[in-house]
């Protein structure tokens, strides 16, 4: 296995490890090992089937099903993140044309630990994912923002808050009623479960307020955070190889699709391991 830092930033790739064969119980401690210190990893040249993408992950944890009912694919565990449309008919989500950022089932009471992409389909250009460095982001918080938020719980949630937000920028995002997802509790600041460093954890996605604040005084807090938290020295933006996978921290970073249209299609399948409930350790 030969690890190699992808930026200045986070994110490395890893050679020499072939997902589609069961790995050894060292090479998944050590996988774990490097995952915890950048955050994100890229597997160079994978030649994947669905169900070698579904093994490999469950070698991380359990599989977390994405709740929305209208999945993309026959596989529960898995969904298609792709622009292509067949006989009018889209094959999978495609995000709206403006950064999203956002941490996956944030929303949940447990979150997504990490999440495996697998780029099917690579497009020629603007098929990116943008990461952001949630550690750093705390570290360099102003002052009298963290003194504001930290200890403090939000609001996330999966309803039509976030639709209203996208519609506040010109999108109909199509959420089914069916879909909504009970609000959940988590703090600002969270304590990640392995590393114990602090990280934001809010994002404009799927926070709706901070508890303890006016509705006016919550939503100034919150895009004081998410201008903060998404300046340019804090992202990573991967450019796809054929045959990449990409695996994220969900707890330390947040990350966006690439707002500007794919040139060409772009078909990624999405795997999302199970995590643990969010907490804060002051």
């Amino acid at each position: 296995m030969i690890v190699n830092p992808l930026s200045n930033v986070l994110g490395a790739e890893v050679l020499g490890v072939d997902l589609s064969r069961p790995l050894a119980p060292r090479s998944v401690d050590e996988i774990m090992t490097q995952f915890a210190r950048y955050q994100v990893l890229v597997f160079r040249g994978q030649k994947l089937e669905p169900e070698h993408q579904i093994a490999a992950c469950r070698q991380f944890g359990d599989i977390e099903p994405h709740p929305l009912k209208g999945n993309t694919t026959t596989f529960t565990e898995m969904i298609v993140m792709s622009n292509v449309v067949r006989d009018g008919v889209p094959l999978g989500f495609i995000g709206p044309p403006f950064a999203l950022w956002h941490s996956d089932l944030c929303y949940l009471a447990k979150p997504a630990k990490m999440t495996f992409l697998y780029a099917h389909t690579v497009p020629e250009k603007n098929g990116d994912t943008w990461f952001a460095d949630m550690y750093r982001a705390y570290d360099e918080m102003p002052d009298d923002l963290r003194a504001k938020v930290e200890g403090r719980c939000a609001v996330f949630s999966l309803n039509h808050n976030l639709v209203n937000r996208c519609k506040s920028r010109g999108y109909h995002l199509p959420l089914a009623d069916e879909d909504i997802q009970p609000d959940s509790l988590h703090p600002v600041i969270r304590t990640h479960p392995v590393t114990r460093k602090k990280a934001s954890f809010v994002n404009w996605a799927h926070t709706d307020r901070i508890e303890g604040y006016s509705d006016e005084e919550s939503l100034a807090l919150l895009d004081r955070i998410y201008e903060h938290t998404t300046a340019e020295r804090y992202i990573y933006r991967h450019h796809y190889q054929q045959g990449d996978v990409i695996v994220w921290d969900n707890a330390s970073t947040l990350h966006t699709h690439c707002p500007d249209p794919p040139i060409g299609d772009r078909i990624m399948l999405r795997v999302v391991v199970a995590g643990s409930e969010p907490f804060y350790n002051a």
